[in-house]
C-alpha cells in the first residue's frame, strides 16, 4: 500500500463513517495525495490548508513544549475540520458537518490512522 492512490481507502472510509462528507490526504508541502467525497479544486485548497495549518500547529507546540501535535480541531459553524498527523509527511483532513456525531468521527478517524497509517507516508521530494 502506498499513498500515490488511495481513494479506494478513503471511499471506504466514508462508506463506513456515514457522518463523513469528505476527506483528503496531504503531503507536509500541501499537495493532495488521495482524496474522497469532494471535487480536485477543493482538494487542492484543503491541502494547502491543511499542511499550513499543520504546521502552524508544530510551531505553536514547539514554542510551549507542549509535544508533538496528533489532531487539530476547527469547528466552524456548518462544519468541523478534523487534523491529523496521518504518518511521515503526510496529515489527513476530515470534513464532518456540525450536526455530526464528532466522537464517533473522531474515533473512526484515530483508529484509520493507527491501523494504516505506517503505509501513508508521502516519500520524500527530490
Amino acid at each position: 500500500m502506498n499513498s500515490d492512490n488511495l481513494s479506494w481507502l478513503l471511499e471506504d472510509f466514508r462508506r463506513q463513517v456515514p457522518d463523513v462528507r469528505g476527506l483528503i490526504l496531504f503531503s507536509a508541502d500541501g499537495l493532495p495525495t488521495s482524496f474522497s467525497g469532494m471535487p480536485e479544486d477543493e482538494a487542492d485548497a484543503l491541502a494547502a490548508l491543511g499542511a499550513s495549518i499543520n504546521s502552524m500547529v508544530a510551531g505553536a507546540s514547539a514554542h510551549t513544549g507542549s509535544g508533538g501535535v496528533r489532531s487539530t480541531l476547527i469547528e466552524s459553524d456548518e462544519a468541523f475540520l478534523m487534523l491529523s498527523q496521518a504518518a511521515e509527511r503526510t496529515g489527513l483532513l476530515v470534513v464532518v458537518p456540525a450536526s455530526a456525531d464528532l466522537e464517533l468521527a473522531a474515533t473512526a478517524v484515530e483508529q484509520l490512522v493507527s491501523r494504516v497509517g505506517s503505509h501513508l507516508a508521502t516519500p520524500a521530494r527530490r
